[in-house]
């Protein structure tokens, strides 16, 4: 594993963006309030909260399912991962191998 691999999600697949790119796509996809990646979370977590030297990577939708926008906030590698995962996806991300059926 590449360093900084190890959270919740893999970068293979992102490009390093600006800040201002990274709204772009934020507020052009996001979906809005209405899913809770609105201006007030924006604004708290990207305006508000100053954490110098951080990047801001991006994986556009690979496909019109991939609507569901995820942020990851990895401090160990000073990233902001924006990316797109479809429902299906969604539901199983959190989900962990039960190891009592090992």
């Amino acid at each position: 594993m590449k360093n900084g691999e190890g959270a919740l999600y893999l970068r293979d697949d992102m490009k390093e963006v600006t800040k201002e790119q990274f709204k772009e796509i934020y507020f052009k996809l996001g979906g809005g309030t209405a899913t809770g990646w609105g201006l007030n979370y924006w604004n708290t977590f990207f305006e508000t909260e100053k954490r110098p030297g951080m990047k801001y990577l991006l994986e556009i939708p690979k496909t019109p399912e991939h609507k569901r926008m995820m942020i990851v906030t990895d401090y160990g590698t000073n990233e902001y991962r924006l990316f797109f995962l479809t429902e299906e996806s969604e539901e199983s991300f959190f989900e962990f191998p039960d190891a009592t059926q090992e």
